[in-house]
């Protein structure tokens, strides 16, 4: 523990920091090994052994990624009451318990509003809080909008009690066999709303494949599976995710098998698509199409594979897409999808109008500094995600802050899939209440109660500024999001505030608490920059943006998508 003239906190903040080492040195004491001994230097091992394990699990799959993924593995195991091994018929439990969570169990869809209060709301006490609106309406139901009676009766289970106004408006329309464009508010539970009718025409004539959900992100594909176990666990439907990470011949064997929900990433299932012909006919009774962050699917990044994809789709399906920033694709999604119904949920694009936003402007290098700052005096023990610009400097922060003895746990593309899913795992359950993350979890995720978004830097995009944003204030709660600025982002700030409509807040912070924390968190990165150099991380980013570049000039341009 630092000492008080190093660290000017509170004793009722000390106390919580040396209930929160404890816990943590108990936790970690059945996780450590030799192989985790072996990476760090002799100075740090007793203090922090597993530095250099959470690096190194990040920089292969191949290494010590067993012994990093296991903890997380377990703590999935703890938070579901279930033994580390589970077998398939478990998975409908499982996701039901997740379900629960993301669509908040008072019984308000994705998130509740009282939950709001005890959740992150009493975590923001000391920060200003933007007036809650109510995103469910409550003057109808799910059985009104036509849904089958198993439905409406698996959604109170789940404590789905009124419909939010996306699937009030979708909801309908789907079931009537519209395309539809759903465009709305982070955390207003867009999922649902074609979970619901799917899982409602399915029970009626169950064959597979059945439906096929496209996602960006690996994480996302994992979340929304998930819910399609929970909702239809009644009438035992299969779902698989192919995303990169896993075994291709046992999800090609799965889809051959018609599995009646495929959850895919773009690129694995075009390159299962590619590689096996013949699994191009399991798609072609295909009824349901669906793309969820639409928007950035559109992109060029994803033009190929989804050319690819969409080749072995029947011309008669019904095609969804939803997003949260869907708005400015309205007109050339109308002329690529006949008949296309748009329904927004947000035509004013009040996406952020329940956040605090607010702004701390630094120079460049004492950014780190601060940032050390306010997770240690303003934001001790609330549950924050930290979004990094690139993966090294992800890696870079998750070290340092477990060398500085935070809870913290990181996430990003250079890991393994086990390891991705064990450290969100880990975050959602509680365990660290310090996520720090690219942007690959900056879409769809639905951890409840985040009371903290930290921006470090400014995104490129302002779309991915609000997706991010929208990690907190999940279904109608307040939240917070602080980006941590330098004079690289001054050209930024103005576009992020045309966005949101309205100046951001400057955060009142103390320089002088700040800078006595410099040499402390100096030091802590100059250790963190040795560990990292010394198992190579830093060729295995190299590596990975040359094999990234490599598939990029590989794939045709200039292929049109046509829906």
């Amino acid at each position: 523990m630092p000492s008080d003239d190093e660290v000017p906190l509170g004793k009722a903040v000390r106390q919580l920091k040396k209930r929160a080492v404890k816990r943590r040195a108990v936790d970690e004491a059945s996780a450590a090994d030799s192989a985790t001994l072996a990476v760090v230097p002799k100075k740090t091992k007793k203090r922090r052994s597993n530095s250099a394990a959470a690096a190194a699990a990040a920089a292969s799959e191949d290494g010590d990624v067993d012994a990093a993924v296991a903890p997380g593995s377990e703590e999935l195991s703890a938070r579901n009451g279930k033994g580390p091994r589970r077998k398939r018929a478990g998975k409908h439990e499982r996701a039901a318990k997740q379900a629960q969570v993301e669509y908040g169990g008072n019984g308000n869809g994705e998130g509740g509003e009282d939950q709001g209060e005890e959740g992150s709301g009493a975590q923001l006490s000391s920060t200003p809080r933007a007036t809650k609106p109510s995103i469910f309406k409550k003057d109808t139901s799910f059985a009104e909008l036509g849904l089958s009676r198993w439905i409406v009766d698996n959604c109170e289970k789940l404590g789905m009690r009124w419909p939010t106004d996306i699937q009030a408006m979708c909801i309908p329309p789907v079931i009537a066999g519209k395309n539809i464009a759903g465009n709305a508010k982070t955390g207003s539970g867009k999922t649902a709303c074609y979970c619901l009718p799917i899982l409602h025409y399915l029970s009626q004539d169950p064959y597979g494949v059945f439906a096929l959900v496209v996602l960006p992100v690996r994480e996302l594909a994992f979340q929304v599976s998930d819910n399609f176990r929970a909702l239809g666990r009644s009438i035992n439907v299969s779902v698989i995710e192919v995303v990169g990470g896993r075994d291709m011949y046992t999800q090609t064997k799965m889809i051959a098998q018609r599995t009646h929900i495929v959850v895919a990433t773009p690129g694995r299932l075009a390159d299962l698509l590619r590689g096996d012909p013949a699994i191009r006919q399991a798609f072609r009774a295909l009824r349901y199409f669906i793309l969820d962050e639409a928007d950035q699917l559109l992109t060029q990044t994803f033009e190929e594979p989804l050319a690819e994809i969409i080749g072995a789709l029947p011309k008669k399906r019904q095609t969804m897409l939803f997003s949260a920033t869907l708005t400015g694709s309205i007109d050339r999604l109308k002329s690529r999808i006949p008949d296309l119904v748009v329904l927004d949920a947000n035509p004013n694009d009040e996406t952020l109008d329940n956040l605090t936003q607010e702004y701390v402007f630094i120079p460049k290098t004492v950014q780190i500094c601060y940032l050390h700052y306010l997770l240690q005096s303003h934001f001790p023990g609330q549950s924050c995600i930290i979004f990094t610009p690139t993966i090294e400097v992800c890696q870079l922060l998750t070290t340092m802050l477990e060398i500085l003895e935070f809870p913290v746990t990181g996430l990003h593309a250079l890991q393994s899939q086990r390891k991705r899913q064990a450290c969100l795992g880990k975050f959602k359950a509680g365990r660290c209440s310090i996520l720090v993350a690219t942007d690959v979890a900056c879409r769809g995720l639905d951890i409840p109660k985040v009371a903290v978004v930290l921006n470090f830097g400014l995104p490129a995009t302002v779309d991915n500024y609000v997706h991010r944003a929208g990690r907190t204030a999940r279904a109608g709660r307040p939240g917070l999001v602080v980006s941590l600025m330098t004079e690289q982002d001054i050209a930024r700030v103005a576009l992020v505030e045309d966005r949101i409509g309205k100046p951001l807040d400057l955060r009142q912070t103390r320089e002088d608490e700040a800078v006595k924390l410099l040499s402390k968190t100096t030091k802590a990165r100059q250790k963190a920059e040795l560990l990292l150099s010394e198992i190579g991380f830093e060729d295995q980013v190299a590596e990975h943006r040359e094999a990234t570049r490599k598939n990029k000039k590989a794939r045709q341009s200039g292929t049109d998508i046509m829906m």
